[in-house]
């Protein structure tokens, strides 16, 4: 049987029979087939698939999607396969299971600017900073699993190396972290920056296309707008314009049956939420976000923890709106001012609304300790009700934070009672205390808080209303702040300058009188704002135990 000539290799009849075509032109014959470019395409493989002469680059790419599916390759397998990474870091892999991640490499070369060292895309080191992500730090209460960052988009690829630059104890790796944010940068301006031809139909394919490597790639987008804002908020001035722009996209793309949706829009949305939380908390300025989701759809989270996170955002919503627009001094003025600046004065005075808006405040955050709680041991298997007992106190802190500079007074004098002083001391040691069984913590908003933590210690140190080892746990934050390279482009080197500064310049304190005493857990909380009959759960005796306290 002889091959039928019909246009290039393979012929019609081995197509159809699926058969290796041995069919070659003759030297006379009119126009001579070339085949050179397909055979290129196929790496000179002589038998051909009997449905693909047709196909183009998208469509071999959704076939490899489907087949990658069907084998596992590419969620789970592209983490495992990339843990297991440890020879020959200097050749980029060919393996379909990394194939995502360095397609955005390439995408973050092309579009990084101001173009940075060529040293920090390479293989060796940019595999390092994810396996350390991926390793070391955690992932987030609206991150379920890993899977989520498989084949990353660029701005999620920009965004999680800088974090695990920042992070790494390497200086040498520490030291690519401004290079990293120029990259994450450069990605979220790709966002914004219209079609070179305005009109066409681009806009509105990108945002109506429900195709499933869309949703993943806005997903991503979004998640790496929330990462980027965790580690840049407060010292970052345009980290309002990524969190309105990560709700934009989130408004226009998540799906309306969320039931058949491959990803968490749920959680997603509570992620933008604490960020634009958090950022309008530091600066004491309205919320972006409502304080319930305008799709419905989105109001249900599943798990409990999810729940507790979307409880503290409510409480923060309700009491911030109140005190916005009061000129009280903000969390980021206290932390960042030097010495000689002088914090602007409140506005307006106290009020009975004031007044109740700040109880109910701390009543509905006394009443979420209680719901959510349920241990009060630091142990690895009470990692949750540890973390549910660091936010109470970061939280309690902030509204305190709120409540005396609105009534008047000064958080670092002494016009402030002593029993008032003394709660302000008590839940900053917690969070001292608890903030050494947890050193992953990396997001700002913690970082700061704790930060002012020490910084009230501190004070309350040089004004001899003191523990013995106050000092020590002051000197443990402040070395957690201190990264490998000082060069590194973070918020840890301004929040460790601070505390330094306050550090040298604290005056000798004073011998410690019966007076200040550092206060037992069973003292009398009758005139705080906070419920006195949850003292207990909220400082466990172990917080008191000297011998919970781990070496710096």
């Amino acid at each position: 049987m002889k091959c039928e000539i019909d246009g290039a290799p393979p012929c019609r009849r081995c197509r159809h029979t699926n058969a290796p075509c041995i069919f070659k032109p003759r030297s006379n014959a009119a126009a001579v087939q070339s085949i050179p470019e397909r055979s290129q395409s196929v790496q000179g493989t002589l038998v051909y698939h009997p449905s693909s002469p047709d196909q183009d680059s998208s469509s071999i790419l959704g076939r490899l999607e489907r087949i990658e599916s069907l084998l596992g390759i590419g969620k789970e397998g592209n983490t495992s396969s990339l843990l297991t990474i440890d020879s020959d870091l200097e050749e980029e892999p060919d393996d379909v299971s990394s194939r995502g991640l360095w397609k955005a490499v390439e995408r973050l070369k092309v579009i990084t600017s101001p173009p940075q060292n060529q040293n920090i895309w390479s293989y060796s080191i940019v595999t390092r900073l994810w396996i350390s992500f991926l390793n070391n730090l955690p992932l987030l209460h609206f991150v379920q699993d890993q899977s989520v960052l498989v084949s990353p988009s660029p701005l999620l690829l920009a965004s999680v190396l800088y974090i695990s630059a920042v992070h790494s104890p390497l200086p040498e790796l520490a030291s690519l972290a401004g290079g990293y944010f120029a990259a994450t940068c450069s990605a979220i301006s790709q966002l914004v920056v219209p079609s070179a031809r305005p009109g066409m139909s681009g806009w509105t394919r990108s945002h109506v296309s429900s195709s499933s490597s869309d949703e993943h790639t806005v997903f991503q987008d979004i998640l790496g707008l929330i990462m980027a804002s965790l580690s840049c908020e407060a010292y970052i001035e345009t980290t309002d314009k990524w969190i309105a722009l990560a709700y934009r996209l989130l408004l226009d793309h998540c799906p309306s049956n969320l039931e058949d949706a491959t990803y968490d829009w749920r959680r997603l949305f509570s992620g933008i939420q604490v960020i634009d939380i958090e950022h309008a908390s530091m600066h004491m300025c309205y919320p972006l976000l409502p304080r319930q989701p305008p799709i419905p759809a989105l109001q249900h989270l599943d798990r409990q923890h999810d729940s507790a996170f979307r409880g503290l955002s409510q409480m923060m919503h309700q009491g911030l709106n109140h005190f916005v627009g009061r000129k009280l001094p903000t969390i980021w003025s206290f932390v960042s001012a030097r010495d000689s600046d002088a914090l602007p004065s409140v506005g307006t005075p106290f009020t009975e609304k004031d007044s109740q808006v700040i109880r109910l405040w701390a009543k509905k955050l006394d009443e979420w300790l209680v719901q959510y709680n349920g241990a009060s041991q630091p142990s690895p298997s009470d990692r949750q009700g540890i973390l549910i007992l660091l936010q109470y106190h970061l939280h309690k802190l902030y509204v305190l934070s709120i409540y005396h500079p609105a009534r008047g007074f000064d958080l670092g004098s002494a016009n402030i009672t002593p029993s008032e002083r003394q709660e302000l001391l008590m839940s900053a040691r917690a969070v001292l205390r608890l903030r050494q069984d947890d050193a992953s913590i990396w997001s700002n908003w913690d970082l700061i808080m704790i930060t002012w933590a020490a910084m009230l210690l501190l004070r309350g140190v040089e004004d001899g209303m003191t523990h013995h080892d106050d000092l020590r746990l002051i000197q443990t934050q402040l070395s957690t702040l201190k990264r490998s390279d000082p060069s590194t482009l973070s918020i840890h080197g301004v929040l460790a300058e601070r505390l330094q500064s306050g550090i040298q310049s604290m005056h000798t304190p004073p011998d410690n009188g019966p007076d200040f005493a550092f206060p037992a857990p069973n003292m009398d909380y009758s005139w705080t704002i906070f419920d006195q009959q949850i003292m207990n759960l909220a400082n466990p005796p172990w917080l008191f135990d000297d011998s919970s306290l781990a070496p710096p």
